[in-house]
C-alpha cells in the first residue's frame, strides 16, 4: 500500500470571525471550536495523527505565521514535531501553488505517495467519520482519481460551494460540475435533487496524479516549481515571486476528468462566519451557544461569547455577541457575513482593531498593549525560556524595561546586564539592544515606550534567530 502523507494548509489571514480573528491572528491559530484549549490547527493535527505520522506531515504556512505554526505543532506533538516539514510561503498565491509545492516535495521523497490536502481552519466534530472516509477513498486515489469529500447537505446553505455528482466509480462518484455559492432558491433546489454536496475543500490524490494534471492545466506554475531545489527550498522566495495566484478548484478540479467525490455524513464547517459556527456548536435548551463567563436571562437562539470580562444578556433573541479585550461585535443572527463591512469601516477610519489584538503572539513569547497613550505605550512582555528578541534599534523612541518575574539578560550598546524582579534598565533612542531569557521560567516585564513615533515598524534589526532581518515589525 502506498504511504499516506498530509499537506496541512496553514496560510493566509482572516477577519471573517472578527473580532476574535484578525489579520495577524487568523482563525486556524485560535481556539475557535471551543472544545478544550486546542486551536483549529492543533485539532487538524490530532485528526490526522491516527493515519499520518509526523514525518509525513507537510505544513504550508505563510512566512508571517510560520514560527507560530511550528510552536503550536511542538506544543501538540512534543519533540515529534522535529520530524515534520514546515514550509513558509513568501507571499500568498492561493491553494494551487501551495498544494503543488507540497506534492512535489512529497514526490521527491516518495514517488508513489498518496497525499491528503487539508485546510487547517475547519471544524470536524466526528473524527471517526472523517478517517473512515479517508480509508474508503484510498483505492480511488491510488487508481488516479483526485478525490474530494462532499458533505451531505442538511439545510439550503448559501455560504458554501456545491458539487454536482455523476456516475458511480467504485466507492466514489464522478464529479459532473462544481457550483458556486447559490442563492436561497437554488440551494433549496439542490437539496431536493439529492445529487449535490457541500464542497469541503479537502482532497486526496497521488502526488504523481496531481503533478500530471497540473502539468496539463497549469504548465506555467509547474514550470516555475520545477526550478525549486526540493531538498533545501532555498530559492523559494525567488520563484514564488513569478507565480500567479490560482485556486486548486479553478486551476485543476473544474477542468480535470479525474475529479471524484465521496459523499460523507459528518458535522463539518469551514467556520466562514459566526452563523456557521453557531450551526455546529452545542446549544443549551433554549438554543443558546455560551462561551466564557456569561450570565443570560430569558434569552433564546443566541451566540454569546466573552474572553476575560463578564458578559450579561437579558431578553435577547437570535443575537450574536462577541466580546474581546478591545472590541465588541453585536449583530443579528443571519447577518454575520456583513462583518466584512465593519472591517471596511475600520480601514477607512485608520483603526487597527481588525489587524491585531492587544495581546500579540511572537516567536519569542508575546506582548500586550496595556496603555496606548499619546507619545507613549505601556506593554507587558513575556519571553519564553531560552528565547531572545532580535538585536535591534529604534529611531524614534526610547524604552524602559522593568522585570516583574524571571530573569532577563539585557544587551544595551556594548554592555550586558542581568536583571531580576524589580530591577530595570533604560534603552536610549537609537541604541542597539536585545532582550533575552536565559532562565528556565517565563520572563515577564513591563516596557514603557516614549517618543514622537510609537510604531511596531520603528525597528532596525541587526541579528535575528527567526529570520526576520529586513522586516519592519517585531
Amino acid at each position: 500500500m502506498s504511504r499516506l502523507y498530509a499537506i496541512i494548509l496553514a496560510g493566509g489571514s482572516g477577519t471573517r470571525l472578527w473580532p476574535l480573528s484578525r489579520q495577524r491572528s487568523p482563525k486556524h491559530l485560535l481556539n475557535v471550536a471551543g472544545y478544550g484549549d486546542t486551536t483549529l490547527l492543533q485539532d487538524t493535527i490530532g485528526r490526522l495523527r491516527p493515519r499520518v505520522p509526523p514525518e509525513r506531515m507537510i505544513f504550508l504556512a505563510s512566512q508571517e505565521f510560520l514560527s507560530e505554526v511550528r510552536r503550536q505543532a511542538f506544543e501538540f506533538l512534543g519533540r515529534d514535531a522535529d520530524l515534520c516539514t514546515f514550509i513558509g510561503e513568501p507571499v500568498g498565491r492561493n491553494t494551487a501553488p501551495a498544494i503543488l509545492l507540497g506534492a512535489m516535495v512529497i514526490a521527491h521523497r516518495d514517488p508513489d505517495g498518496l497525499v491528503l490536502a487539508v485546510p487547517s481552519d475547519h471544524v470536524i466534530n466526528d473524527s471517526g467519520a472523517f478517517l473512515e472516509a479517508v480509508d474508503r477513498s484510498l483505492d480511488a486515489a491510488g487508481d488516479g482519481y483526485i478525490v474530494t469529500y462532499g458533505l451531505v447537505p442538511t439545510r439550503p446553505e448559501t455560504g458554501y460551494g456545491y458539487i454536482l455528482s455523476g456516475d458511480r466509480r467504485g466507492e466514489v462518484l464522478a464529479v459532473e460540475r462544481f457550483e458556486e455559492k447559490p442563492d436561497r432558491e437554488r440551494a433549496e433546489a439542490f437539496l431536493r435533487e439529492g445529487r449535490h454536496y457541500w464542497n469541503s475543500g479537502i482532497f486526496l490524490f497521488s502526488a504523481a496524479t496531481i503533478i500530471e494534471e497540473a502539468s496539463q492545466f497549469l504548465p506555467d506554475l509547474v514550470g516555475h516549481l520545477r526550478r525549486l531545489s526540493l531538498e533545501s527550498l532555498d530559492n523559494l522566495a525567488e520563484i514564488y515571486g513569478d507565480i500567479d495566484p490560482v485556486s486548486i478548484d479553478y486551476g485543476i478540479m473544474e477542468r480535470t476528468h479525474r475529479a471524484a467525490v465521496l459523499p460523507v455524513k459528518m458535522e463539518w464547517s469551514d467556520v466562514g462566519s459566526w452563523d456557521s459556527l453557531y450551526e455546529i456548536a452545542e446549544k443549551d435548551g433554549r438554543g443558546n451557544v455560551v462561551r466564557g463567563e456569561v450570565i443570560h436571562i430569558d434569552s433564546d437562539g443566541s451566540f454569546l461569547m466573552t474572553g476575560q470580562r463578564l458578559m450579561t444578556a437579558i431578553g435577547v433573541k437570535d443575537v450574536i455577541a462577541v466580546d474581546t479585550d478591545d472590541a465588541v461585535l453585536v449583530c443579528a443572527r443571519g447577518r454575520s457575513q456583513e462583518v466584512r463591512e465593519v472591517i471596511d469601516r475600520l480601514e477607512e477610519r485608520g483603526r487597527s482593531e481588525h489587524i491585531e489584538h492587544r495581546t500579540v503572539r511572537k516567536p519569542w513569547g508575546s506582548y500586550t498593549v496595556l496603555e496606548p497613550g499619546d507619545g507613549y505605550h505601556v506593554k507587558r512582555i513575556t519571553v519564553d525560556p531560552g528565547q531572545k528578541l532580535s538585536l535591534q534599534a529604534h529611531r524614534h523612541r526610547s524604552e524602559h524595561w522593568v522585570v516583574v518575574a524571571g530573569t532577563a539578560l539585557a544587551t544595551v550598546g556594548d554592555r550586558q546586564v542581568t536583571l531580576s524582579a524589580n530591577e530595570s534598565v533604560f534603552i536610549p533612542v537609537g541604541e542597539k539592544h536585545r532582550l533575552e531569557n536565559p532562565g528556565r521560567t517565563l520572563l515577564e516585564l513591563i516596557e514603557v515606550q516614549y517618543g514622537d513615533v510609537i510604531s511596531e515598524e520603528d525597528i532596525v534589526r541587526f541579528e535575528d534567530m527567526y529570520g526576520r532581518i529586513g522586516k519592519k515589525e517585531d
